[in-house]
């Protein structure tokens, strides 16, 4: 992935991270998950690029970011951050499907996971620019 690619990705998960942030504020909590994870997935797409053909399944995707990050030595991930992006599309799942409210304390340990991914991230591709 070229690096024109990343940037617009990490813009979108920006915006992403945004409306998910506007959602909290009005009590949407559901939808608020759903747009962070979907911040997150923009972001894992900056790492790993985008797969050889199709689209990349939500699990996959979650697991291919770890190693990259791990084989890349990008930064450190906790064992509760492995966690928690593994746990990641399955929670977007019951967020959009399951008649279930996210409960505002579990978003703000999302949040604080994709605020930090954003900041990685981000200077993973200014790194990368300076190849």
């Amino acid at each position: 992935m070229n690096l024109k690619e990343k940037q617009k990705y990490l813009e979108k998960a920006l915006k992403q991270y945004e409306a998910g942030i506007l959602l909290l504020r009005h009590g949407f909590n559901n939808d608020a998950l759903s747009r962070l994870y979907y911040a997150f997935r923009s972001l894992a797409i900056c790492i790993v690029g985008k797969p050889l053909k199709g689209k990349w399944k939500h699990p996959a995707l979650m697991r291919k970011v770890i190693m990259e990050i791990d084989n890349k030595g990008l930064f450190f991930l906790s064992r509760e951050e492995r966690k928690l992006i593994k746990d990641f599309p399955d929670l977007r799942e019951e967020a959009d499907y399951d008649p279930i409210e996210i409960p505002e304390e579990k978003l703000q340990i999302y949040i604080k996971l994709v605020k930090r991914f954003l900041r990685e991230v981000k200077n993973y591709v200014e790194y990368s620019n300076q190849d």
